[in-house]
């Protein structure tokens, strides 16, 4: 799509220009509208916007998928070469089963839809908004505690995050855990539960790896990777175990998020929710943020 790059052309929308281009408009131009075609401006704008986006979800498919048919093309290429060649049978066989099942991943885990991380980042400012007034009007703890629980939402892990009201606050009941707002007699074990952010995630975690692992060592690699390479929610993400004190902590740094001590973001979520569900704990997390980097510790 061409665009005039000073926008001072002074010409009109000219509907259904489509490939051939878009004029761009100065405020002369706009102001020499009549109110009547101000719709049709506005709807031809978004039917542009709208196809510009559909088209580069095509150019991305585009391009996953013949990477997927660089590998199948690799892989078979391999496996010819395994059946004429005698020397080296055996690595051009292996070479060419990468290509071939490489190629097949890419094929089918195409995405189909994209999302930028701007729209991701705007989603979850206006929910920590949200949660920081709940906590800052209810008077609630800076304490996030992640509380498995046996009942097992429709999309996600049976996790509920706990935030406490009192500072020497008490766990309540799992069966309490269930309300939004926590209201048990005793006064130390209220506060407010919700769904954490990364409850859905977490089951994502579980259908690719076949499980979430239970030991603490094992648990916080994967909860890492997934950080990292699944989700790609930081840059990096290093993990310590001390399991014999009951911590974890991880070292993250590049946050896609802004602001790690906002109410359930994601990374501490991810962290809180899979130790949850891994270790069947609840989790306390905390979050020490530094110039360079980020501590998220997870405590049982």
């Amino acid at each position: 799509m061409s665009t005039s790059e000073d926008g001072v052309d002074g010409e009109r929308w000219q509907p259904g220009n489509g490939d051939r281009g878009t004029r761009a408009f100065d405020d002369a131009s706009l102001a020499d509208l009549d109110a009547d075609e101000l719709p049709a401006l506005v709807a031809e704008l978004r039917a542009e916007n709208r196809r510009l986006r559909e088209e580069y979800a095509r150019a991305r498919r585009t391009e996953y998928r013949n990477s997927a048919m660089a590998l199948f093309a690799l892989g078979l290429l391999a496996v010819a070469g395994a059946l004429a060649l005698p020397v080296g049978r055996e690595v051009l066989f292996i070479l060419g089963s990468i290509g071939l099942f490489g190629g097949t991943m890419t094929w089918f885990l195409t995405p189909e839809r994209l999302v930028t991380t701007t729209v991701g980042r705007s989603i979850y400012e206006s929910a920590a908004e949200t949660g920081n007034r709940l906590r800052d009007e209810l008077g609630l703890q800076e304490t996030a505690v992640y509380v498995p629980v046996n009942r097992r939402p429709v999309n996600g892990v049976p996790v509920r995050l706990f935030v406490p009201q009192s500072p020497e606050y008490e766990l309540p009941s799992v069966e309490a855990l269930t309300s939004l707002f926590v209201l048990p007699d005793a006064t130390a074990k209220r506060g407010v539960a919700v769904r954490p952010t990364a409850s859905r995630l977490i089951g994502e975690v579980e259908k690719s790896t076949g499980g979430i692992a239970s030991d603490p060592s094992e648990l916080t690699v994967q909860l890492a990777d997934a950080l990292v390479e699944q989700f790609e929610l930081v840059d990096g993400a290093e993990p310590a175990v001390d399991a014999e004190s009951g911590r974890i902590t991880v070292r993250v740094h590049g946050s896609v998020y802004d602001g790690l001590t906002g109410f359930d973001h994601p990374v501490p979520s991810v962290l809180g929710t899979g130790c949850a569900v891994g270790l069947d704990q609840p989790i306390t997390v905390e979050v020490t943020e530094s110039e360079d980097d980020t501590l998220v510790t997870c405590r049982w």
